[in-house]
């Protein structure tokens, strides 16, 4: 597979933007360039919280309980399960305020840093202008800044019946401005994931054109529990994400994964600028939306114009 700066921006996706059937799903990688810690981050500050909190005059967590949790977290057991682990120690200390408190911090949730002049949030205000249905596993305030108001924002109630409206955020994991609609447990995902009524939400979503952006390979597991409840589409799906030009064949293999979801990868070359370069290339696809659209809604005022006035 060819890594280039600038992929070519597919057909589908255009046509899908034109046509205001966009869904464009946000991942953390959005989040990390405003300060957000990654899942991974949080595991291991909660550990350490846990070690360092004194119940009767003990740590919730002695030393060798600690390492022993980091060793799991080191060896590939999910970051997720160590965060439920530690989210029981501190709920059974009464100590929630705590888990609360470091959530915050790792979602960098900060009044003098959650602003709408935030020059940071540019990217996302390009692709705000492309009209679309957004969607985030995020919970962290930084991307509500470019939404018109809260009403614009939901968080929780996900049913068949809740509409997808242009320009609006479904933060399907809920938000850290209401702490009961986050789900970041094994269980609240289990719950999430096996209501009907949220799995209908997401068909609803995933009958539209996707566009992810901001996803790291081990956030595909959370797609894993959303393709359980729904019939994937061909055409339909596209991942944004940045390789090496000499990684090609990894690229080739991680494809291979996609596929068995019917997801398109659109790889583009990080030699330069990193996953600075996904800025870039966002900019520029919207720029080529914008062009076309304009072209497009100049022609049908005129013929609007022409119905109106035949002679």
């Amino acid at each position: 597979m060819e890594i280039l700066e600038i992929p070519p921006l597919p057909k589908e996706i255009k046509s899908a933007a034109e046509m205001g059937e966009l869904v464009i799903f946000i991942g953390a990688g959005m989040s990390y360039d405003l300060g957000c810690s990654d899942w991974n981050g949080l595991a291991k500050e909660l550990i350490k919280i846990c070690e360092n909190t004194l119940n009767k005059n003990e740590p919730l967590l002695n030393n060798f309980e600690a390492n022993q949790l980091h060793n799991m977290l080191n060896n590939g057991v999910g970051n997720k399960k160590i965060i439920t682990i530690c989210n029981k120690i501190l709920r059974d200390n009464q100590k929630e305020d705590i888990f609360l408190k470091q959530m915050k911090k790792s979602l960098n949730d900060d009044e003098d840093k959650v602003t709408k002049d935030n020059p940071k949030l540019k990217t996302y205000k390009d692709l705000f202008q492309l009209d679309g249905i957004f969607v985030t596993t995020n919970a962290d305030r930084h991307i509500d800044q470019i939404f018109v108001s809260e009403q614009n924002i939901i968080y929780d109630g996900f049913t068949t019946n809740t509409p997808l409206i242009n320009k609006n955020l479904y933060k399907i994991h809920g938000s850290i401005t209401k702490p009961a609609s986050l789900i970041f447990t094994v269980e609240q995902y289990f719950k999430r994931y096996k209501d009907k009524e949220f799995l209908r939400f997401l068909e609803n979503l995933f009958g539209k054109t996707v566009l992810f952006v901001g996803y790291g390979l081990g956030e595909f597991e959370l797609l894993e529990y959303m393709y359980k409840g729904i019939t994937p589409k061909e055409n339909k799906y596209f991942y944004l994400d940045g390789y090496y030009t000499h990684e090609a064949k990894i690229c080739d293999f991680e494809q291979m994964y996609f596929e068995q979801m019917k997801i398109k990868l659109i790889p583009y070359s990080k030699d330069k600028k990193g996953f600075k370069q996904l800025p870039i290339i966002i900019k520029q696809w919207v720029e080529e939306i914008k062009s076309t659209s304009g072209v497009l809604q100049k022609n049908f005022d005129e013929i609007d114009e022409a119905l109106r006035n035949p002679f």
